[in-house]
């Protein structure tokens, strides 16, 4: 993907990997999306650019893996600069930045194991959402976002879901600040909202004393040891979460990917979350639109194909979900 691919990410943060990468998704040709300076925010152009979406990517990675970051999302950056998708991303994306985070301990990864003196590989809960809320406070100031989408795989799904709904963020945002505000979609794939039933569908004899182990430590890495009746699992598990109007106003839209072929989340994981947007008062597709004919408050699955990693390494799916939600908010 010409220099793309090859470039340092930027810092929004100290730490090494507190960082992020910018996609400009009309222009491949160009390394970095347009940044508006102080002149341009008072012409007519800046204005239409107000009105174009961002999509802000969170990867996965189970917390911990070294080996997933903001490349992740170059499969997708490549799908959508493709003639297929011209009509939608040159006038209605603004780009794509893809965000990093500080990670939970991986000691035992076979080619980059962390350190206990590595900062930034020794993150617990809530460490991982408060750099992703710290990214998009930056973010917005920095290339003067007032729309934007949120797409986040496996864990990353986990941490969008957590910025909306807030466990683990210890202060209410105040108005000025909010970094939920213009946030007007969440694409979610193949994520992890209900860790105590992630745990247990992962115990002896459903899956090998191994396996249940590798999940117990990914988990007790990222949040701890959990309290007597689950109570900090629950606590920091999306479906625990508020996504009313009261505490996300700008929500329109959230589209829950899975696909059958995911050899690591179970599909209930998306069902518990559809469950708790509905108590929530968000309708299913086709049930709440406006007179506009605009959607509003709409939660949806969709299907995908491939195993857990194959959809982020393909990245044709979720360019078409990035598309057609875009598509759907500029309605």
């Amino acid at each position: 993907m010409s220099s793309t691919e090859h470039r340092q990410p930027k810092h929004y943060g100290p730490g090494d990997l507190q960082t992020y990468l910018d996609y400009s998704i009309s222009t491949p040709e160009s390394s970095d999306v347009h940044k508006p300076t102080l002149e341009s925010k008072t012409t007519p152009k800046h204005s239409e650019e107000e009105d174009l979406v961002w999509v802000i990517y969170v990867h996965g990675g189970a917390w911990r893996d070294p080996s997933q970051d903001h490349r992740t999302a170059v499969p997708t950056v490549t799908k959508l600069r493709t003639e297929k998708h011209k009509a939608t991303t040159e006038g209605k994306i603004a780009g794509l930045l893809s965000i990093n985070y500080r990670l939970s301990p991986y000691a035992s990864h076979p080619s980059n194991p962390s350190s206990p003196a590595d900062t930034q590989r020794n993150a617990r809960h809530p460490d991982h959402v408060q750099d992703v809320t710290g990214a998009i406070h930056f973010l917005k100031k920095e290339y003067g976002i007032k729309r934007w989408i949120g797409v986040g795989h496996s864990c990353g799904a986990t941490l969008l879901c957590q910025l909306v709904s807030s466990p683990g963020l210890e202060t209410a945002f105040s108005s000025s600040a909010d970094p939920r505000a213009g946030l007007e979609a969440l694409i979610l794939l193949e994520g992890i909202y209900d860790i105590p039933l992630l745990l247990k569908n992962h115990q002896p004899p459903a899956c090998p004393e191994k396996i249940a182990q590798i999940y117990h430590d990914f988990v007790e890495g990222a949040f701890g040891e959990d309290g007597e009746g689950e109570e900090v699992y629950r606590g920091a598990s999306p479906t625990s979460g508020g996504y009313g109007w009261e505490r996300w106003r700008d929500g329109r839209l959230v589209v829950l990917g899975y696909s059958n072929g995911d050899e690591l989340v179970e599909p209930e994981q998306r069902d518990v979350l559809v469950t708790r947007f509905k108590e929530e008062s968000w309708a299913e597709k086709g049930q709440v639109e406006d007179e506009d004919g605009k959607v509003n408050r709409v939660v949806e699955v969709r299907d995908l194909k491939g195993g857990h990693d194959e959809i982020w390494e393909d990245g044709s799916q979720i360019a078409d979900l990035i598309v057609d939600v875009v598509d759907r908010l500029s309605k």
